[in-house]
C-alpha cells in the first residue's frame, strides 16, 4: 500500500476529534511500553525492542523513505525514555494506552481498524500515528 493510501484509510476510522485527540495520548503510551518491555525481552546482547524497530523501519522505509527516517528520531526518543522504565510502568504505560485507543473509537462508533485486519498488526505503533496523530486533532 501507498503512503497516500495509508493515510486515506487511516482518515476513514479518526473522522471524530475526541478520537483523534484521545490516539494522541494512547499511540506514543502504547509505543513507549511496547518499546520498554521488549528492551527487557534479550536475544544475546540486544532487547527485542531493537530488532521490532528495525523490522518497523524497514516497512516504513519501502513506503516512504522520508518517513522512515523521522520514524527513527521518533523510536530512539521514546526508547531512550523507555528503557529505565520499571516493567511495572511500561506495562502501565501499554495498558493506558490501550484505554486511550478504545475510548476514542467508542466515541468514533467503531472498533480500531487493527481488530479488522491482522495484516495493520504494525499500525498501533506505526510512524504515522505517532508522528502524525498528535498534529492532527
Amino acid at each position: 500500500m501507498t503512503k497516500t493510501g495509508l493515510f486515506a484509510e487511516y482518515a476513514t476510522y479518526h473522522t471524530a476529534r475526541r478520537n483523534r485527540f484521545c490516539h494522541a495520548f494512547g499511540i506514543p503510551l502504547i509505543v513507549l511500553g511496547l518499546e520498554g518491555l521488549l528492551a527487557l525481552m534479550r536475544v544475546g546482547p540486544l532487547g527485542l525492542a531493537i530488532p521490532v524497530a528495525a523490522a518497523l523501519l524497514a516497512y516504513y522505509a519501502a513506503i516512504d523513505a522520508r518517513g522512515a527516517v523521522i520514524t527513527v528520531v521518533v523510536f530512539a526518543a521514546f526508547y531512550a525514555v523507555a528503557v529505565p522504565l520499571p516493567w511495572t510502568v511500561s506495562l502501565a504505560a501499554l495498558l493506558l494506552g490501550w484505554v486511550f485507543q478504545l475510548v476514542g473509537h467508542r466515541f468514533e462508533g467503531n472498533q480500531p481498524y487493527f481488530f479488522e485486519e491482522l495484516g495493520h498488526a504494525f499500525e498501533f505503533c506505526g510512524r504515522r500515528s505517532v508522528a502524525i496523530t498528535p498534529l492532527a486533532w
